[in-house]
């Protein structure tokens, strides 16, 4: 199957530096593996290149997805869940109707078919072609089990779940991860995935959204699921999540969870996070989303923030990636910081042949 590559395509694609008989595949598997990477994996954006294929790049190319209409902002729509949504402009809209508010509901809820096999195989051919590149790459998830849950009752509603309808919560819940499963099999099937990205979102600002041990009774076990499916078909389990989740950690690494993707460090603490579990889980990190576009940074501070980062989470046999926030202009992050930012990393360890690189060769020899 023929495919039109754009430009920003190209550059996506664009092989990265990587020693004799290596490419970016095996630098990322042997970071988040712990097996000694010869350089820090990354993921940038353009011009400064990246060593991951996300999926959901290209999901605006697939033919599902042209045709969807455009929507201007402040515009109203419902989603394929029934929801009701107000455009916002940015990379995700308001949620304001939740079909399911009453769990009384659920019975006569049509869920989406997401596992469809014809949503899939569009893909197939970027895949090809990434791997074709060297990439890592990366499945997304349509789903997104607490999201959904949110996006479906509502927040006043999903926290009171637990108390006022407990077993129709369970059997939500048990109906959303089956059906990620099923999209982690039909991922399977078209082949050339190498890990499965979520972006469920479980903090605040200062701590969970609920308590731990609601999570261990209700998620948890289903969490849990997820992660088995996409090691048994040979994916790494990658989980997105903003706030005040250090709590959460110590669970999502006794599941099985492979990488943390973390966009914001700083609220946690990059130290105490280190200090509890570098070297137990691969961290994915943005430099801060919430203090990198503050006004008075100056580049030495953006600078001396990815170093130390590095020095935290970069363990002798790997356990640390960088990244770019894939959507700078809504947290009003500039192409300059953007580029100092990918520059600071490139200096510490991102880049084959540097001083840091050198060091880590060092105490591995």
């Amino acid at each position: 199957m023929e495919i039109s590559i754009p430009r920003f395509l190209e550059q996506y694609l664009e092989p990265q530096p990587a020693p004799p008989g290596l490419n970016s595949f095996e630098i990322v598997r042997r970071a988040i593996e712990f097996q000694g990477p010869p350089r820090i994996p990354y993921s940038f954006l353009a011009p400064h290149g990246s060593d991951f294929f996300e999926a959901i790049i290209v999901s605006g190319l697939v033919s599902e997805s042209k045709v969807l209409p455009r929507r201007e902002k402040g515009a109203i729509y419902y989603d394929e869940w029934g929801v009701g949504q107000k455009v916002t402009g940015r990379g995700w809209d308001h949620a304001f109707d939740h079909p399911i508010e009453d769990l009384n509901r659920l019975a006569d809820f049509r869920f989406p078919d997401l596992a469809r096999p014809e949503r899939f195989a569009p893909y197939k051919p970027f895949f090809n072609l990434a791997e074709r590149k060297g990439k890592y790459v990366v499945a997304h998830d349509p789903v997104m089990m607490f999201e959904r849950m949110r996006s479906l009752l509502g927040f006043e509603a999903l926290m009171m779940a637990p108390y006022l309808q407990p077993t129709e919560l369970e059997i939500l819940l048990d109906r959303l991860a089956d059906l990620i499963v099923a999209v982690i099999e039909q991922w399977g099937r078209i082949g050339g995935v190498h890990g499965f990205m979520t972006w469920d979102d479980w903090g605040l600002q200062t701590g969970l959204q609920m308590k731990i041990e609601t999570f261990r009774k209700f998620y948890k076990p289903r969490y849990a699921r997820l992660v088995t499916a996409a090691h048994n078909l040979g994916m790494h389990y990658i989980w997105h999540n903003c706030g005040q989740i250090i709590g959460l950690i110590p669970d999502m690494i006794e599941i099985g969870v492979d990488v943390i993707q973390l966009d914001q460090p700083r609220l946690m603490d990059s130290r105490k996070l280190g200090e509890n579990f570098a070297g137990r889980v691969c961290f994915w990190n943005t430099v801060d989303i919430q203090w990198s576009a503050g006004p008075d940074l100056t580049d030495q501070d953006l600078w001396n923030e990815a170093a130390d980062m590095v020095r935290i989470f970069n363990q002798i046999n790997g356990g640390f990636m960088a990244r770019h926030y894939p959507q700078p202009r809504d947290i009003n992050l500039s192409k300059e910081r953007c580029r100092v930012i990918a520059e600071a990393f490139f200096e510490n360890g991102c880049s084959l042949g540097n001083k840091f690189k050198k060091e880590i060769d060092g105490r591995n020899s």
